[in-house]
This record gives C-alpha cells, sequence and structure tokens, in this order.
C-alpha cells in the first residue's frame, strides 16, 4: 500500500471517470486503474463498481475514502511544514468562495501570496453548503463563507467583513437615497438561485417586509447578475461588487433598509490541532486586513441617474 493509490481514489471518486483522474494524477490510465486494483487486493475489498467504464464508488470504497483523503491532506500538510521549518512556506492553497465574496478573494489571500512568493492560490466559486462539504471532504483547505446564518458543522472561523445589500436599477421606482425593502413588492428582479444562501438572506428579508419575490431572472454566477445589472435590469446583490466594479454609468445604487441586514462573511477552516501551515499562515495574514473599512464607501458613491431620453 502506497500513498500515491489514495491520491488515484481520491481523484477517482472526484473525477467520476478513469481517464480525467489518470491526467489530473499525471499518470496513465493503464496506471492508475492498476494501482487501485491492487489497492483493492491489500484490503481485500472492491472499491470501485466497474461495467464498461466507472461507474461510482462501491459502499466499502466510500467509506474508505475519507480516510483516503485525510491520507493525503496529512502528507501534503507535512510536507508544507516542513517547507516552514525551512523559512520557505510553499504549496498551494484551495479556497472556496461564495459568489457574492469573490470581488474581495484578492484582498483576503493578497497579503499571504505577497509574503511568500512560493504559495500558490486556487480559488473556487462555490455555494456555502458546497464550502462545507468540500472542507469535509478535504477537496478544500478553507473557505469564504456566511458566518452568522445557517449552521457552519465542525469549522473554526474567523470574521472578515460584513456583508450588505443594495438595489440597482436603471428605473425611477424611488426618489431618495435608500430604499426600503417593502418598495420592491411586484418589481421584476434578477436574483442569485436559490441553493445560494444569499438568495436566502434575500428571500427572508422580502418576506419580513411583506414581500414575495417577483423573479424575472435567476443565475449562480455573479458575473451574469452583474452583466444584467450593467444592462438596466433590477438587480438586488450584496454590495461588495460596488468594492471591485464601481457603479454602472445609468444605474442608480440604492442600499436597502426596514429591515436594516448585514451579514458576517468570514474565513472558515478545518477544525484540527494540525492546521495546514499554508492554512494558518492565511489566517494570520487577516489580522492585517481591514476589509470593512476599505468597502465604507462602496455604496456612498454618488447616485447615478438613467440619462435623460
Amino acid at each position: 500500500m502506497f500513498l500515491r493509490q489514495f491520491e488515484y481514489l481520491t481523484a477517482l471518486a472526484r473525477e467520476r471517470h478513469f481517464g480525467r483522474a489518470a491526467t489530473a494524477c499525471h499518470v496513465s490510465q493503464p496506471a492508475l486503474s492498476a494501482a487501485i486494483r491492487k489497492l483493492e487486493k491489500e484490503l481485500g475489498l472492491t472499491l470501485v463498481q466497474r461495467g464498461q467504464r466507472y461507474d461510482h464508488l462501491t459502499p466499502q470504497g466510500r467509506a474508505l475514502l475519507r480516510w483516503a483523503q485525510r491520507a493525503q491532506a496529512s502528507v501534503d500538510g507535512l510536507e508544507a511544514e516542513a517547507a516552514r521549518l525551512r523559512q520557505d512556506l510553499s504549496g498551494r492553497l484551495r479556497l472556496g468562495a461564495i459568489p457574492t465574496a469573490l470581488p474581495m478573494v484578492a484582498r483576503i489571500a493578497g497579503p499571504l501570496l505577497r509574503r511568500h512568493p512560493e504559495t500558490r492560490l486556487e480559488v473556487r466559486s462555490l455555494s456555502s453548503i458546497e464550502i462545507g462539504r468540500q472542507l469535509d471532504s478535504y477537496e478544500i483547505d478553507a473557505g469564504v463563507t456566511y458566518l452568522d446564518n445557517e449552521p457552519l458543522g465542525a469549522v473554526a472561523s474567523t470574521p472578515v467583513y460584513r456583508e450588505r445589500y443594495v438595489f440597482l436599477s436603471a428605473d425611477e421606482i424611488h426618489d431618495g437615497e435608500t430604499i426600503e425593502w417593502r418598495q420592491l413588492a411586484d418589481v421584476p428582479l434578477c436574483l442569485l438561485t436559490p441553493d445560494m444562501q444569499n438568495r436566502r438572506i434575500v428571500n427572508d428579508a422580502l418576506r419580513t417586509a411583506g414581500v414575495e419575490p417577483t423573479t424575472r431572472v435567476e443565475t449562480n454566477s455573479i458575473s451574469a447578475l452583474l452583466s444584467f445589472a450593467r444592462a438596466g435590469w433590477s438587480c438586488v446583490t450584496a454590495h461588495t461588487w460596488l468594492t471591485l466594479h464601481g457603479l454602472p454609468e445609468g444605474i442608480r445604487v440604492l442600499p436597502l433598509t426596514a429591515p436594516d441586514v448585514t451579514h458576517e462573511i468570514g474565513l472558515v477552516t478545518p477544525q484540527t490541532n494540525l492546521p495546514q501551515p499554508i492554512v494558518r499562515a492565511l489566517v494570520d495574514e487577516l489580522g492585517s486586513v481591514d476589509l470593512d473599512s476599505s468597502q465604507d464607501g462602496a455604496t456612498d458613491q454618488p447616485v447615478s441617474r438613467p440619462p435623460a431620453s
């Protein structure tokens, strides 16, 4: 039994295809298949249900997968800790982030990347539920997600900033500099999809104000949502994208009130006595970052009015 077999099994479970798993592990498909068959023989169990092509892991394979993932993560951690002790922290940080937090990832991880030039960053756009699942299965090392809205499971958390909510529109729906949630009644909205925690927060705020959402467009992509905002469609989104993209010409941005809703966004990492060195370094660097202050003016820009027709 050798550690590469664990890597192959983990890759196969993730890719669900022998060829793609072999490519991810930089080996030939026959070599990967032979290594997994050897692992099955050593364990005395069938781990993979095979037909003409890969189908799925057997119940025994799924039960042992977490051990393989944990063993692989431990080896990665050992190598990273050795690099740290040589004053040469290196390795890859796999970071999952909810879509509304993606504009802030460069500010969250930037200090780590600058201080440790040999580190690499892989960013995945994930729902809060998927962040929890991938942390649990060692598919990511850390996540940026909500800390105070839905259960997180067994994680360590570090607050980073508070998310606020704004209404974007090219229409003259309201003359004030803020707008109440109840005033969005019957307004066709572009929103994230219901599997996103941001959407559930928006739905709760609307219903607290006595409004049932009227949805015109749903998307799980923050880029797609913002493209509709830039085209003049009415959207509800987090204020963070304004920090990165600014206010589109001809679009009004109005902070949403009554209720005044904010939620804590933070870094979540596995709860363990042996955190990955690169994760520990990221948490340490966050102590020097003040993202709330850097965004204070994001929703206080002058209101941009649509051009007169």
